[in-house]
C-alpha cells in the first residue's frame, strides 16, 4: 500500500480499540501487580492470527511443547503453556469438526484404530461413573479427550501430506534441540554428573525420566528429516540429542533406542506379528509364574540395602540386584495394584484413582524409603495401570489398541511404494513402539511431552493406510 493511501476508518478503529486494550491491561497490571494481565493484548493478537490459519496454533504448541513447564494453580496443577493451548487446539477441531461434518469421510471414523481408540474413550466414562473417585475420574476423562481431539482427529485436517508432517517434525525436533542443549550446558557446567542429572533439566522438564522420554520419542522424527533431505543440522541435531539421552542415565530410555532400532528390521522383514506375539507370551508365562504360590513374595527387597544411589554403574548393578530404590519402589506399587485389580476386576478403581487408593493395598514387605510418595506418582507402568483403573475390559482394550496400531504401522509401511511414505510411516510406528516400551515402566500417555505423540503417531499411521487403500481402488478402478 502506498504510504499515501488514506487509512480506512474500520483499520483506525481497530488500531484505536486495541491501544485502548493495551493502555489498560498495563495499568490493571500495574495495579494489581501481576504480569498476567498485561499478557493480555498479546493473547487477543494470538486469536485474531489462530482464526486466520490454525497452522499458527497447532506448530506453535509443537515449537513450546519442549520449554513448557509445570506450575502449581492453587491447589491444581498445570503444564503452562502447552495445556491452554491443549484446550484451545480442542475447540478448534471441534469447530472445524462440526464446520466440515457433512464432507468428512466415514473412512476415518470407521479405520479399525478409531473405533478402538474411541472404544478406549467409552470404557473410561463407563468407569469413571462407577469409580471410587469420581472428580479425579472425570478429570481424568476431559484431560484424555484433550489429548485425543487435537492429536488424533485434529491430525486428520493438519497432516495430510508430506509437507506437513516433514513441518511438524522440524518444529518438534529444532526447539527440542535447542531445549536439549540448555540441559547440556547445565550438566557439563557441572561434570556431567549422575547425581545432577535430575536437577539440570528443571524446570523445563519434570524429571530425568520425562527429559529422556521426549527425546528416544522424538529421534525416529529426525531420522526421517536427515535421510530425506540430508541436511547438516539434522545429523548435529541427531547426535545432541543421542547425547542427551546418553547423559540423561536413563536406563529405558537407553534401551528404548536399541529397541527401535531392532524393530526396525523386524518391520522391514515383516516380523512383527510374530515379535509381538513372542512378547506377549513372554508377558503372561512372566505373570503367571509371580502370581503362581505367590512367587512374587521372593523377590521382596532389602530394606536397609534398597537406597538411592549417586553413581550410575552402581544403579545398573543395583538394579539387577534388586537393590535400586527406584525399581524395587515401582514392584512395591505394581503388587499393590496386582491385590487392586483381585478386588475390582472388572470396572477398576476408576480412571485417576489408583493413588487415592493403593496404599491400602501394599505389601509392606516391599516398602523402600520412599514409599510414603511425597511425589504423589503412579504406579510407574501404563499397562498395569490401565488395568487396576478400568478394569479388565479396559486393560483388554488399550492392549488392543497398541497391537493393532503396531501391525497396521507395518502393514502400511509394507504396502506404501513411495519412499517419503515409507519413511514417515516407519517414523510414526517406530516413536509408537518407544513410547509402547517406555510405558512399561512409566505412566507417559498422559503427560504432555510425551502424550501427543501417541496420538499423532496414530493419525499419521492411518492417514497413509487410507491413501494406499485409495490408490489401490484407483489402480483396481
Amino acid at each position: 500500500m502506498d504510504s499515501t493511501t488514506p487509512i480506512g476508518l474500520g483499520s483506525k478503529l481497530a488500531y484505536y480499540i486495541y491501544a485502548s486494550v493495551i493502555l489498560l491491561c498495563s495499568s490493571a497490571a500495574l495495579y494489581a501487580e501481576t504480569w498476567a494481565i498485561a499478557a493480555v493484548p498479546l493473547v487477543l493478537i494470538g486469536a485474531v492470527l489462530v482464526i486466520k490459519d490454525v497452522r499458527i496454533l497447532y506448530y506453535g504448541f509443537f515449537a513450546l511443547l519442549p520449554f513448557s513447564i509445570e506450575v502449581e494453580v492453587g491447589p491444581l496443577g498445570t503444564d503452562l503453556p502447552s495445556e491452554p493451548m491443549m484446550l484451545a487446539l480442542t475447540g478448534v477441531g471441534i469447530l472445524l469438526f462440526a464446520q466440515h461434518f457433512r464432507s468428512i469421510s466415514s473412512r476415518y471414523l470407521t479405520h479399525p484404530i478409531t473405533m478402538l481408540l474411541l472404544l478406549h474413550l467409552s470404557w473410561i466414562l463407563v468407569t469413571s461413573i462407577f469409580s471410587l473417585t469420581p472428580v479425579y475420574s472425570f478429570k481424568f476423562l476431559v484431560a484424555k479427550i484433550w489429548y485425543i481431539i487435537p492429536f488424533y482427529f485434529l491430525g486428520f485436517y493438519m497432516l495430510r501430506s508430506h509437507t506437513d508432517c516433514h513441518r511438524l517434525f522440524k518444529m518438534i525436533g529444532i526447539f527440542l534441540t535447542i531445549a536439549v542443549c540448555i540441559v547440556l550446558t547445565r550438566h557439563a557446567m557441572l561434570g556431567f554428573t549422575f547425581d545432577t542429572s535430575n536437577t539440570v533439566v528443571y524446570p523445563i522438564f519434570r524429571n530425568h525420566v520425562s527429559y529422556a522420554a521426549i527425546i528416544v520419542t522424538i529421534l525416529p522424527y529426525m531420522w526421517v528429516l536427515w535421510v530425506t533431505e540430508r541436511k547438516k543440522w539434522q545429523l548435529l541435531a541427531i547426535a545432541i540429542l543421542v547425547i542427551g539421552t546418553y547423559f540423561s542415565y536413563t536406563r529405558a530410555a537407553h534401551l528404548c533406542i536399541f529397541i527401535m532400532l531392532g524393530a526396525y528390521f523386524v518391520f522391514k522383514y515383516n516380523y512383527g506379528k510374530l515379535a509381538i506375539s513372542a512378547s506377549l507370551a513372554l508377558g503372561i508365562l512372566f505373570s503367571c509364574y509371580m502370581v503362581s504360590n505367590n512367587n512374587f513374595l521372593r523377590f521382596a527387597p532389602d530394606f536397609d540395602k534398597t537406597i538411592t544411589h549417586d553413581n550410575f554403574e552402581n544403579l545398573v548393578e543395583a538394579t539387577y540386584k534388586l537393590e535400586d530404590i527406584s525399581t524395587m519402589e515401582r514392584v512395591y506399587r505394581w503388587v499393590a495394584g496386582g491385590y487392586m485389580i483381585g478386588r475390582r476386576p472388572v470396572l477398576g478403581v476408576g480412571p485417576g484413582g489408583f493413588y487415592h487408593n493403593y496404599t491400602k493395598h501394599t505389601v509392606t514387605s516391599f516398602e523402600t524409603y520412599v514409599s510414603d510418595n511425597p511425589e504423589k506418582s503412579g504406579i510407574h507402568c501404563y499397562y498395569l495401570m490401565v488395568w487396576v483403573e478400568q478394569g479388565t475390559p479396559g486393560f483388554l482394550i488399550f492392549m488392543a489398541l497398541c497391537i493393532v496400531l503396531l501391525i497396521y504401522g507395518e502393514r502400511t509401511f509394507r504396502a506404501s511404494t513411495a519412499i517419503a511414505d515409507r519413511r514417515i510411516i516407519i517414523a510414526a510406528t517406530l516413536s509408537t513402539v518407544s513410547i509402547c516400551a517406555l510405558c512399561l515402566i512409566n505412566d507417559l500417555i498422559e503427560t504432555d511431552k510425551v502424550g501427543p505423540f501417541f496420538f499423532i503417531n496414530a493419525a499419521i499411521i492411518v492417514l497413509y493406510d487410507l491413501k494406499n487403500r485409495k490408490v489401490n481402488t484407483t489402480k483396481q478402478l
